[in-house]
């Protein structure tokens, strides 16, 4: 059997999976968020990607160090993130580079 890892605490995702009678967990990311993309369509992509690997990772690390404990299955995590863009930026990432570029300028 299958296992299905939401790593979202978004009631607005397990919604969606409930809906489609999908049976899964929800297990939360709780890494540091890393931007390296501008676009907001792979900002997307990249902080998705970041979460399913690291939850993906700790049920890995677990599975291993508890082989007893667990039976072997297949695991699909499920990573998911939304940004706010207009007209193709992100005026949320744009002013904390302000905010940070302010404080630096303020202590400097």
């Amino acid at each position: 059997m299958s296992q299905i890892i939401l790593e979202s605490a978004s009631p607005r995702r397990k919604e969606l999976l409930e809906q489609i009678g999908a049976e899964f967990v929800v297990c939360p990311a709780k890494g540091e968020e890393i931007i390296t993309e501008e676009e907001p369509s792979a900002v997307v992509m990249e902080l998705s990607r970041q979460k399913a690997e690291e939850v993906a990772s700790g049920v890995l690390t677990y599975n291993e160090q508890h082989a007893e404990l667990v039976t072997p299955q297949d695991i699909l995590v499920i990573g998911a993130d939304t940004v706010v863009a207009y007209e193709n930026k992100m005026p949320g990432v744009c002013f904390r580079c302000f905010r940070e570029k302010r404080t630096v300028s303020i202590q400097g």
